[in-house]
């Protein structure tokens, strides 16, 4: 049996205002539960401090509560239940949508007013005869998580996500792409809504001056394409390209209508980068007195994958040199090893296509 620990608050506490603990109720693993003084209830975090919770639509009544020099997190609820606790606990610790993404605050931001915004009240778009997205392009440096970014984005929209990969396409058979091209679509649409998301497009949907007079079928796949686009918003469907190289789309795919909002995923941001360190060194045994903004500031223009693998050689250091854990030390170790595997030169590629974002 349990010893009986002894409650954080005591009976008379006040949270704010008029608002007192009246007593404890119970106490389950990290969280207690008091009865307070409007006969509501107070579940009490010991184990989540304020500033990572997540609470996007501030669904909940927060309190942050000082107490003995420790912060604690408190939410006050109306009615309680194991099952309401379990519920609260995982809506304000676990990401979900675009959340996942580390940084990016103005990506985020125009994804959230260009394209989410509107898909979730095209009402009140139509009225003022704007446009609701039919296919978004995600173009930029390869690394910068543009995959990851659009599974998230459907996620946060609630649709489901279809992916169709030139390659799984293509086929021995005359005609035969066309009919697989149309076969994804007809998916999406018994699934919709949902988003059907097309890897490095530029395979599928090449630049026509660039191909073979003579490859009438190649011409086929894209006109293919070019009808399913048109009509995949009236189903319910949004099309989302990504591409390393937005000079080798067919100009027809990304006219008015069709493509045409444009997306540059840059490198990591600042914010990025040091989130994206604390990720990637997650589950594995760190010093925590790591100075995360340091070394966010000593990878400008490095991207996720770049700093997967600084972490990565920071670990196989401390099991070579039989450390307890990863240190700062390590890691700028790492860092001075490798460069960015995109250059400075191929950032200012990308950066000549930015007029291709409305």
């Amino acid at each position: 049996m349990a010893t009986p620990t002894k409650p954080i608050l005591y009976n008379g506490f006040k949270i704010k205002d008029d608002l007192s603990i009246k007593g404890r109720v119970e106490r389950i693993f990290f969280t207690e539960v008091y009865s307070l003084s409007n006969g509501k209830f107070l579940y009490l975090f010991t184990n989540i401090r304020p500033e990572e919770v997540v609470d996007r639509g501030n669904t909940y009544d927060l309190v942050t509560i000082n107490h003995e020099g420790k912060k604690y997190l408190g939410v006050v609820i109306d009615v309680h239940s194991h099952e309401k606790m379990t519920e609260i606990i995982d809506e304000l610790t676990v990401l979900r949508g675009l959340d996942c993404v580390a940084g990016m605050k103005a990506l985020k931001a125009m994804f959230l007013s260009d394209v989410i915004e509107p898909l979730r009240n095209p009402e009140k778009y139509k009225k003022f005869k704007l446009s609701i997205p039919n296919g978004v392009l995600l173009y930029g440096p390869p690394g910068c998580g543009k995959t990851f970014i659009v599974k998230k984005l459907a996620e946060e929209l609630g649709y489901n996500f279809v992916e169709m990969a030139p390659s799984s396409v293509s086929t021995s058979f005359v005609h035969g792409a066309v009919g697989n091209i149309g076969k994804v679509f007809e998916m999406a649409k018994l699934q919709a809504p949902s988003i059907v998301f097309i890897d490095e497009i530029e395979g599928l949907v090449p630049k026509r001056d660039g191909t073979n007079p003579f490859d009438s079928t190649k011409k086929e796949e894209i006109n293919e394409f070019l009808i399913q686009l048109n009509n995949a918003g009236a189903n319910k469907v949004l099309v989302v390209g990504a591409t390393n190289r937005p000079d080798m789309i067919d100009s027809a795919i990304l006219r008015s209508g069709r493509m045409d909002k444009k997306i540059f995923v840059p490198p990591p941001d600042f914010d990025a980068r040091r989130d994206m360190f604390k990720i990637c060194l997650a589950g594995r045994p760190y010093d925590k007195e790591i100075d995360f903004e340091k070394l966010a500031t000593l990878t400008e223009n490095y991207v996720g994958s770049d700093i997967e693998l600084i972490v990565t050689e920071s670990a196989r250091l401390a099991v070579a040199r039989d450390k307890n854990s990863i240190d700062e030390g390590m890691l700028i170790e790492s860092i001075n090893k490798f460069k960015p595997s995109i250059t400075l030169k191929e950032i200012e590629h990308y950066q000549q296509f930015r007029d291709l974002e409305r």
